[in-house]
């Protein structure tokens, strides 16, 4: 059993600009994230797949009708923060705060318990040792933040791969690591965003193969504007640029075979299964 995965946050929130649109300009942008939503929840639930839907606060206050539909179709809803900012420039405060918030609002949305965390682009880093005791304090029960490999945003090189349980002052979390895998001495992530879709579909097959043998789940996960891409007039690094425009037209198709092969579920049912007794203690 593998876990899917949706970052729900817009174009605008991407890190790769070499001048960010700032916040209280972002009412004002034009958007994609409602239309690669609905493609995403399409292909979903043409295949009978359960996901996770890592919602921004920001999006989730302007567009409920999103977690609403999510969790209409069985989906699960989770947090992404609220305003995506990189973890490793707040203060533990911040954090905590950007924690509550968005944590609140989407429940307050769905009516429902919000267990997981996924930090804006991984950004959890050596830097943010107050990290995981904040998100246990603000009553998360798992996070899927760790990204164990060389990356131009955040990355923690860690011998972590697996799933693996954290403690502190007597709570508890699951960390899910972003999937990676080894190709000779180095590792690379194969199974999300712009490394999805870089490289080929046997490639992703053959990744995923090598991870099934190690007994970790495949996380994949994507973003709206993946499916529904936009042409801006931001400026970018040629290197950012590259990032979040390769073959954008095959994304469809590609996650359609995904689908179609693997068997996915959300990070709440896989924890369910596999961690039951987490949810109790």
């Amino acid at each position: 059993m593998n876990i899917f995965s949706v970052d729900v946050e817009d174009w605008f929130h991407s890190f790769h600009f070499i001048a960010p649109p700032k916040i209280e300009q972002w009412d004002n942008l034009p958007s994609v994230v409602e239309n690669g939503f609905y493609r995403i929840v399409e292909l979903l639930m043409k295949y009978k797949t359960k996901a996770t839907f890592f919602f921004l606060g920001w999006v989730a206050k302007k567009y409920p009708h999103l977690v609403k539909e999510s969790q209409k179709n069985g989906f699960e809803i989770a947090s992404h923060g609220f305003f995506h900012q990189e973890v490793y420039k707040m203060s533990s405060k911040e954090f905590y705060d950007d924690l509550v918030s968005s944590k609140k609002l989407l429940e307050d949305i769905s009516g429902e318990e919000v267990l997981g965390y996924r930090a804006p682009s991984f950004t959890l880093t050596n830097d943010t040792d107050w990290f995981y005791p904040n998100l246990i304090r603000a009553g998360y029960r798992y996070d899927s933040s760790l990204f164990p490999a060389k990356r131009g945003i955040g990355g923690l090189l860690t011998n972590y791969f697996a799933p693996f349980e954290i403690s502190y002052n007597g709570g508890k979390l699951l960390e899910f690591p972003i999937t990676i895998a080894k190709v000779l001495k180095w590792q690379f992530c194969f199974f999300g965003g712009g490394y999805l879709r870089l490289f080929p579909y046997f490639v992703f097959s053959t990744m995923a193969k090598q991870v099934a043998k190690e007994h970790r789940p495949i996380i994949v996960y994507i973003h709206p504007r993946e499916l529904h891409f936009l042409k801006v007039k931001q400026r970018m690094s040629i290197i950012g640029r590259f990032k979040n425009s390769v073959n954008l037209k095959s994304t469809p198709q590609k996650i359609e075979k995904i689908l179609k092969r693997f068997v996915f579920t959300s990070f709440k049912d896989y924890i369910l299964t596999n961690y039951g007794k987490i949810w109790e203690e």
